[in-house]
């Protein structure tokens, strides 16, 4: 009776055991890859035909927080939260980075005699629709840039968007932009700011044009006689070390935007013991300071309680097997 007692909770022990060597991973819904992007472009009475729009997919959230893919991984790139109020910028400034890191789209089309355009199937991810300015006669159509995410949902679910845009005459064939460069909440950081920056200007995706920004000049340039309608992006192209870049811009001028994000100091004390140590005096230390970025705050499911919780099953049910095999033990 014994030894089929401690059989019985050596099973449960090995099953639970191995329950708890398995991956311990959030449950998430398996994306179906022919969800869309409907862009429509119409606007009161006006239906704009034929506006190119590429498409990239630029990564997916993670929590409160934005993992890009390879080729914008490396820039420090400032998109605000992502409210209603900052998406616009957080798209313009996707949109400068995407052509300078020469990210590959994943479609591209023009919108139907009904102003729209369809993508689909697309997984789950953030996206970035880009549109190319459309000339209609004397007319220039100047499309808003979208970011957009797609999220798990019905098949075949359907995610309408309605760029904005502006119309502009044409009445020369060239105009002129300004770059401007501003820095924000460094006061405590001057010495980190550098001298000047290096803004590269790009012409439909193709360098065109690079540039030195310092006090000499009064951290701004100016571009004359540019082709009214091609799609003109600019980008700092090295960011500084403890900033954050966000690019805006209308019809005449390009605002470059750094941000300071102060680091902390994580201080770690490793203390190294010698075996041939024959004195009594304290070992030496050594001191390693690293530096880490302030993230933004992570919400989600917890996981470290599932092991004691676990451990404390077992626990549980190892007694309860022992006081019912005590009470038939006593029955008989």
């Amino acid at each position: 009776m014994q030894k089929s007692k401690i059989k019985r909770i050596a099973a449960v022990l090995l099953g639970t055991g191995l329950c708890l060597l398995m991956p311990i991973r959030p449950q998430t819904a398996d994306a179906a890859a022919d969800q869309k992007i409907t862009l429509t472009c119409r606007q009161n009475e006006t239906i704009l035909q034929g506006v190119q729009w590429t498409l990239y997919e630029i990564g997916e959230r993670d929590g409160n927080e934005i993992r890009f893919n390879d080729a914008l991984a490396s820039y420090s790139l400032d998109l605000g939260d992502l409210s209603a109020d900052a998406v616009d910028t957080a798209a313009k400034t996707l949109e400068c980075y995407v052509i300078a890191a020469g990210l590959q789209p994943i479609a591209q089309g023009k919108t139907d005699a009904n102003g729209e355009l369809v993508f689909d199937g697309l997984d789950n991810g953030l996206y970035l629709a880009v549109g190319k300015t459309l000339q209609v006669n004397e007319i220039c159509y100047f499309p808003s840039t979208l970011l957009l995410e797609v999220k798990d949902g019905d098949t075949g679910l359907s995610y309408d968007a309605f760029p904005k845009f502006y119309a502009e005459n044409r009445s020369s064939l060239d105009k002129n932009y300004i770059v401007k460069k501003v820095w924000v909440d460094d006061e405590a950081g001057n010495i980190a700011r550098p001298v000047n920056v290096t803004v590269d200007l790009y012409e439909d995706g193709a360098l065109r044009d690079t540039v030195t920004l310092s006090d000499e000049n009064k951290w701004q340039y100016r571009w004359e006689s540019l082709d009214a309608t091609s799609s003109w992006t600019v980008v700092e192209r090295e960011i500084p070390v403890n900033y954050e870049v966000m690019i805006d811009y209308n019809s005449q001028q390009y605002l470059i935007r750094n941000s300071y994000k102060p680091t902390t100091e994580v201080t770690t004390t490793v203390t190294t013991v010698s075996a041939q140590t024959t004195t009594t005096s304290a070992p030496p230390t050594t001191t390693i300071t690293t530096a880490t970025k302030e993230r933004l705050v992570q919400t989600g499911q917890l996981w470290w309680p599932v092991l004691p919780l676990s451990v404390g099953g077992v626990l549980l049910i190892g007694t309860g097997i022992t006081v019912k095999d005590g009470k038939k033990k006593d029955e008989e």
